[in-house]
């Protein structure tokens, strides 16, 4: 409207400039910064704070919103004063496509180039949303939503959520739209919302509880005395009962018998020792050594070995006693060795490490709102002696690791006795609706001494858990109402109408026809005075033809129509309550123009996690307001009046300037008083450089521009509405001091 009044002005006075359309402009910028900033500052709730999200963006509308009025002030008060040259005006008309490519850039991160653009700050969610989604892709658009504002949202959050999502972030103009047909009891278009297995039987085992003789594997030779067939028969002969023997680790104490033969008058003797093989001494066994003695008439003796008992599973071990030194009484006797000299004792181990795999070879998981850890259980049976362990790891089958669930990889290890362990697999909670996924656990390389089961799936080489992850039912029924909340919505939220008979449905009834929403008495009262706009408004074409330029134009149109109309009506107002136009501009028709932008402002500041629409829409309107609003019609007010030249009317109104002799001279000119206007503008751009500054240090010491503790919100506010007070009464008292007759 701003920008129309300027244009309509301009046309409606014969190109001689007024000053309704400019002091319109700079009094609606005054009031947007400062009272609706005030404003949106103040109704934040309670221990809640609104900071601008995109800074880089709000830095360039913010100053080129200071560089606007500067280079107004400049271009009407000093460089050439009270006149517009054409180099100035298409000049300011120009910064405005600058300021759309700077913000743009800044948008995009082009001006930072460490600074993520729009697009990819956008939340993981809306980034997947499209019309064409079905209810899988609905249900991990759920999931992330969930991730990203916490999963007790409620179903009628969900459901707004989406349709933010879906249909975009609303805009200042929806904002606006929705408060102006609140004020006027017209469709309300934005509401907040309430928005296993058995186990197997032991395998069957040999049982050795005895020291049993087992055939040689190797031979093995003592140190022993042999006799040669050629030497004369000995008198006594000594040796092991056999060259071998097998004992389980649990024996106790090895007896190993040492039998003598030949004359049995003598008495004898023999040294032992014991001789490491696979068994380490002091680790599988006692180290012994000593001697035996033979007394007349004995013929047996043994030799006592110490076995020791641990609980670490170990392959077959085996260590020897060696006989040495065979003696006996008499000078002509003789003593040696049998063929058994040595014995090899093999040591049997009886700590079963058993057998590991999986409880179960299939699971089903259930997805939940949240990531979830699942332990899979795996199992050991058959023994639990010692420490046994395995490597698992998991791989994918449907599901996608990283995104449906994360990869495991490590040792499980079983102590001593342990007969189970769990591998914990966190299930990623993505969203799904009727799809399942699956992947592997796999669990190989035993170690330790146990083995895998060969029955289960994998077999002897690898045992295989499948993991199944399916949606929950709950879920499923509670995505379908937050769908249809989302439909209902949708239809709400829609601005334009399939038709022009709905729209004018819409415009007779009060409230739009909206049977949820109560009309009340202020309702009926701002209906009945609004019919009959509302019933020429719902004339224009809906959205849904040439793509929604014919709405756009024939829109601009009625604005033009009203701007006509306000125009017109604030002029005659001035003149009979004897107020200039510039005072009145500044005042009612600012008002006017911004209130429907300070309602928006305000629900956009409370609904809104950001004050991007609230607050930092602020500067951009008021920059393109002066670059538009002025540049355009400026632009061809100049080009008119180098065209035409001066004509006797043009020397007529300005005769009285105290520059007219120098605007007289030359080529004709667009003369625009700068007097009031620009003493109004200079105002402006200082209190609007104390106004940003207050918001700076908001946003350093409170990390926020709206909202944050009660006293100084409402410090802030006040020091808002304070600044707009003080421009409005400067600019009235210089307007006052220069005042003229009323045209």
């Amino acid at each position: 409207p701003e920008i129309l009044l300027s244009c309509i002005e301009l046309l409606s006075r014969g190109f001689y400039s007024g000053d309704l359309g400019p002091s319109t402009i700079v009094g609606s910028a005054a009031f947007n910064l400062f009272v609706i900033t005030g404003v949106c500052v103040a109704v934040i709730p309670e221990g809640e704070i609104r900071k601008i999200r995109d800074l880089n963006v709000f830095a360039v509308t913010a100053t080129w919103s200071l560089v606007a009025y500067l280079w107004l002030y400049m271009i009407v008060s000093v460089i050439s004063k009270d006149m517009i040259e054409i180099w100035e005006a298409i000049l300011t008309f120009l910064f405005f496509f600058l300021l759309v490519a700077m913000a743009f850039c800044a948008d995009k991160g082009y001006l930072c180039p460490h600074r993520e653009d729009a697009a990819s700050r956008r939340s993981s969610a809306v980034s997947i949303i499209s019309s064409e989604m079905d209810k899988e892709d609905f249900a991990a658009a759920e999931m992330m939503l969930r991730k990203e504002h916490g999963i007790e949202l409620t179903e009628e959050q969900i459901a707004k959520l989406l349709g933010e999502a879906l249909n975009g972030p609303k805009s200042k103009a929806a904002y606006r739209v929705a408060a102006t047909r609140e004020l006027l009891g017209g469709k309300r278009t934005l509401r907040p919302s309430a928005a296993s297995a058995s186990f197997h039987e032991a395998k069957h085992q040999v049982s050795i509880d005895a020291v049993v003789p087992i055939e040689p594997q190797s031979q093995q030779v003592g140190r022993v005395s042999l006799t040669s067939s050629t030497s004369p028969a000995p008198d006594v002969t000594m040796a092991f009962t056999a060259k071998n023997f097998a004992v389980k680790e649990d024996v106790g104490t090895l007896r190993l018998r040492v039998r003598r033969s030949g004359d049995l008058s003598l008495a004898a003797s023999v040294d032992y020792s014991t001789r490491d093989g696979k068994a380490k001494a002091k680790l599988d066994y006692d180290p012994a050594s000593g001697k035996l003695v033979f007394n007349a008439g004995e013929t047996e003796k043994y030799i006592e070995v110490a076995i020791v008992n641990d609980n670490q599973y170990e392959e077959e071990e085996d260590f020897h006693v060696d006989l040495s030194n065979p003696w006996c009484d008499g000078t002509a006797s003789t003593a040696v060795l049998g063929s058994s000299g040595s014995v090899r004792i093999v040591i049997i181990d009886d700590d079963s490490p058993g057998l590991v795999g999986f409880t179960t070879e299939l699971v089903n998981v259930t997805e939940g709102v949240e990531d979830k850890i699942i332990s899979i259980v795996v199992q050991r049976w058959s023994g639990s002696s010692g420490q046994v362990s395995c490597k698992y790891f998991t791989e994918q089958g449907s599901a996608t690791k990283g995104y449906d669930y994360l990869h495991a990889e490590g040792e499980l290890t079983f102590d001593h006795g342990q007969m189970s362990a769990e591998i914990p697999i966190t299930i990623c909670a993505k969203g799904r609706y009727d799809h399942k996924e699956e992947f592997r656990l796999i669990i190989s390389e035993p170690g330790g001494g146990a083995k895998l089961d060969p029955s289960r799936d994998g077999g002897a080489e690898q045992n295989i858990c499948t993991i199944i992850i399916t949606a929950d039912e709950d879920a499923r029924s509670h995505l379908d109402r937050v769908m249809n909340l989302l439909r209902v919505d949708t239809d709400k939220t829609s601005l334009g109408h399939q038709n022009w008979k709905e729209q004018l449905i819409n415009a007779v009834l009060v409230n739009g026809g909206d049977d949820e929403v109560e009309a009340g008495i202020y309702d009926w009262i701002s209906h009945i005075i609004c019919i009959f706009w509302k019933c020429l408004f719902a004339l224009v074409p809906p959205t849904d033809y040439c793509g929604g330029w014919l709405c756009f134009f024939v829109a601009l149109g009625m604005i033009a129509l009203v701007t006509t109309f306000v125009g017109d009506l604030a002029a005659m107002l001035g003149c009979v309550t004897g107020i200039p136009d510039s005072i009145t501009a500044i005042t009612l028709v600012a008002l006017g123009t911004s209130l429907p932008d300070t309602m928006a402002s305000k629900v956009a500041a409370i609904q809104d996690p950001y004050a991007d629409a609230s607050v930092g829409n602020v500067t951009g309107s008021n920059s393109v307001n002066v670059f538009l609003g002025l540049g355009l019609p400026w632009s061809l007010g100049a080009i008119h009046w180098r065209l035409q030249g001066r004509t006797d009317e043009w020397q007529e109104r300005y005769k009285d300037l105290a520059n007219f002799a120098e605007l007289n001279r030359g080529e004709g000119k667009f003369v625009v008083v700068g007097g009031d206007l620009g003493f109004s503008v200079a105002l402006f751009t200082g209190l609007a450089t104390a106004c940003l500054s207050v918001l700076v240090c908001r946003r350093y010491f409170l990390g926020a521009e709206l909202g944050g503790p009660t006293h100084l919100k409402y410090i802030t506010s006040g020091v808002m509405v304070l600044l707009w007070i003080l421009y409005l009464t400067f600019s009235v008292v210089q307007t006052m001091n220069n005042l003229g007759p009323c045209d």
